[in-house]
């Protein structure tokens, strides 16, 4: 079975590698077929730790729905619509099934062969050499596409008399058949997540797919399982810190580019150990993964930090959307966004436009405010922008500053400084 493993939404770049490096140890620890995947915009940053190690990035992946396609049964032959019906028919035979789907020369559906259609035929003595297509096929009433969520159809094909549903891709060629059955079964495959353990800040999707691990250094705020799964959670500033402290525990060495990756994700989420979240175990594995990868943090740090800022390689909204993370907490629901910026200048001429943007983001998502922290890692300090209902912004301790933001010295973190200071003024 595929087992994805995949960070939050909206990724950072100490998600992807973190689930880049998981796979990489699950692989070596004997689970099958797993995969990382990114669960949107490959962050710039960790684009230029993949390319700078000559590794291919986890494949972005916007949802982990359940679609049709999945449950295809390519033990249930097709028939050519120009095949014999006496061959057609022996085919059908040997399937074990009740009916079978034809297709024509183009390959898009005919219809179905079923023995029931045929009976009137057959008492006429209908000559069953003629070509499967020319005899009487059965239309069926409900033709799924590949690309159809499970969970949209679901009802309505368990509420259909029929037992067989062919299925067509955009162009309406005929790939194959489903079985009701196949609704009632378990996902296809199933996810591991790190860097989060919160369906609201998961891939979409995720709250249909079964949860076999979580790796993770936030606050738990886990929904119920079926059955017992790993969990590994610790308070450090990153979540490959604690990737590669599994390494150790089984007796595995990444290799040096896996080294270099859990590096990247170590520094980027501790801001080079800045971060009030850092702890001597974040310091402690950077240094153990830099004698294997041969290069230091700081000259990792130097190769991300030489690249533009959000605010300047993509729109205001995309820069917003580029790591965010939405909470539900006191009846509220709000998103908290964080972007990097070193020369704070910048991001004060683009305030209008963030703004604006922080507006459609919050009616898009039916949210109540919409928070975003522009941290300054160099300098130690952050700037918040707000976009929402005002008693909350009222009840934050921050003072406001000379360009509309709301100044925050000495901080840095979202998770252990924003995020705690913002459920207080909920509370």
């Amino acid at each position: 079975m595929k087992t994805y493993v995949c960070g939050h939404r909206n990724p950072d770049t100490d998600s992807v590698m973190s689930a880049y490096a998981l796979a990489d140890l699950r692989r070596r620890t004997g689970l099958a077929d797993v995969e990382a995947i990114c669960a949107g915009r490959l962050p710039d940053k960790a684009k230029w730790v993949f390319e700078h190690f000559k590794l291919t990035p986890p494949r972005v992946k916007r949802d982990v729905y359940v679609r049709v396609r999945h449950l295809v049964d390519h033990a249930v032959p097709m028939v050519d619509a120009d095949a014999p019906l006496v061959d057609s028919l022996r085919r059908l035979e040997e399937s074990g099934q009740s009916s079978l789907p034809v297709r024509a020369k183009d390959g898009t559906f005919r219809g179905m062969l079923s023995p029931a259609k045929l009976i009137n035929f057959f008492l006429t003595k209908g000559d069953v050499t003629i070509p499967t297509g020319r005899a009487p096929l059965h239309n069926c009433a409900q033709v799924l596409n590949e690309s159809d969520p499970v969970h949209d159809i679901r009802t309505a094909v368990i509420r259909n008399t029929h037992n067989h549903f062919p299925v067509v891709d955009e162009s309406g060629k005929l790939l194959g058949t489903v079985l009701k059955s196949a609704f009632a079964q378990e996902p296809p495959f199933r996810i591991i997540l790190v860097d989060h353990n919160e369906t609201d800040q998961g891939i979409p999707g995720l709250d249909e797919v079964p949860v076999v691990e979580v790796v993770d250094h936030h606050r738990i705020s886990f929904a119920a399982t079926k059955e017992p799964i790993r969990y590994t959670a610790d308070v450090v500033g990153s979540t490959c810190t604690l990737v590669a402290r599994m390494y150790r525990a089984v007796g595995e060495r990444p290799t040096r580019e896996v080294a270099g990756v859990l590096i990247a994700g170590i520094i980027s989420d501790t801001l080079m150990f800045q971060s009030p979240t850092t702890t001597d175990a974040d310091r402690a594995m950077c240094s153990w993964l830099e004698k294997l990868c041969g290069e230091s943090a700081e000259d990792l740090m130097a190769g991300m930090s030489s690249l533009v800022s959000p605010l300047q390689s993509m729109g205001a909204e995309q820069a917003i959307l580029s790591d965010a993370k939405t909470y539900h907490e006191a009846g509220q629901k709000f998103m908290i966004a964080q972007i990097e910026e070193t020369h704070l200048a910048f991001f004060h001429q683009h305030i209008a436009d963030l703004n604006e943007a922080m507006g459609k983001i919050r009616q898009a998502n039916g949210l109540d405010f919409v928070a975003l922290m522009v941290t300054d890692p160099v300098r130690g300090n952050s700037e918040l922008l707000y976009c929402g209902r005002d008693s909350v912004r009222r009840a934050l301790s921050y003072r406001r500053g000379e360009h509309g933001t709301l100044l925050m010295p000495g901080v840095l973190s979202r998770k252990k400084q924003l995020l705690p200071e913002i459920l207080a003024a909920l509370g």
